[in-house]
């Protein structure tokens, strides 16, 4: 997915809210935004958000002497979403069919975000998803995708989310193997995160080499590009993974909930929509 005018906004806003909360002093923080700005100006559109988004972090990091810019905010969203992990597993338990409940449990972890991060309440959110319908036309697909396919490659999204996987791969049948990131990038989950939410006793852990929002094959680790291509099945969860994954063919599908005007109008549903969308179609 390329890079779009109304994207720009949010990645400044993103790095304002982060020069913000890590208290850098004004002067700095000027200097962060000028570089900041100066990437936008000079960045190639036909990139995705989250490519551009990778290089404005790593210009804040090196500008700010940071490594991980969002520390406190990523064990914050762990202890919460390990709060709710038994109401979890109860929510799994009660809807008709568990495939699709388990599904809409995982994309509800999504709604958690560095960016509103103070803007919604977890649990209200967690119900509105998983009461309300799981658009993209992408279950049976995936359904029937499990029932045939030797193992199921995830590709992780954000540190609490993790935990609202969890309960997803308890319910599945097949092995999992779950991709996280090798070294920190906004609020998303590398190995230690997905081992605290206790991802290690259920599925197999691997990095996928890089430090840069979603998943730009180009850019993973030579044995992590193998991996993907031996798998026959892959859910991408989140907004930057789909950025990234829109053009990997059939095999992908997309699980997260819309919060962008962008991604509402790019799925066809409002924003707020929980979507598992297969990949290679329009």
């Amino acid at each position: 997915m390329r890079t779009y005018p109304t994207c720009y906004p949010c990645m400044v806003r993103q790095a304002v809210n982060v020069l913000q909360q890590n208290q850098i002093e004004p002067e700095i923080q000027f200097q962060a935004l000028k570089k900041v700005l100066n990437c936008l100006a000079l960045a190639d559109p036909n990139l995705s958000p989250s490519e551009i988004a990778g290089e404005t972090n790593r210009i804040i990091r090196e500008t700010i002497d940071l490594d991980d810019l969002y520390l406190e905010e990523k064990k914050a969203s762990h202890q919460l979403a390990m709060s709710y992990l038994d109401d979890l597993r109860q929510l799994a338990g009660q809807g008709t069919d568990p495939l699709e409940q388990a599904l809409k449990i995982s994309a509800a972890g999504n709604v958690i975000d560095v960016i509103h991060i103070e803007d919604y309440d977890l649990w209200t959110e967690v119900q509105a998803s998983v009461n309300g319908r799981l658009v993209g036309g992408g279950l049976e697909a995936f359904r029937e995708r499990l029932s045939t396919v030797s193992h199921l490659l995830v590709l992780a999204d954000n540190v609490g989310e993790t935990v609202f996987d969890r309960v997803l791969i308890e319910t599945l049948s097949i092995p999992v193997i779950y991709a996280v990131k090798s070294g920190p990038i906004l609020n998303d989950a590398g190995r230690q995160d997905a081992e605290a939410a206790g991802i290690d006793q259920l599925a197999e852990i691997v990095e996928n080499g890089t430090r840069s929002p979603g998943t730009v094959l180009s850019q993973t680790a030579p044995e992590f590009r193998e991996l993907f291509e031996r798998s026959s099945l892959v859910l991408s969860k989140g907004q930057a993974n789909y950025e990234t994954m829109d053009e990997q063919g059939d095999k992908v599908f997309f699980l997260l909930r819309i919060k962008c005007p962008l991604l509402s109008e790019k799925l066809n549903a409002p924003q707020g929509s929980v979507v598992l969308k297969q990949g290679g179609f329009q």
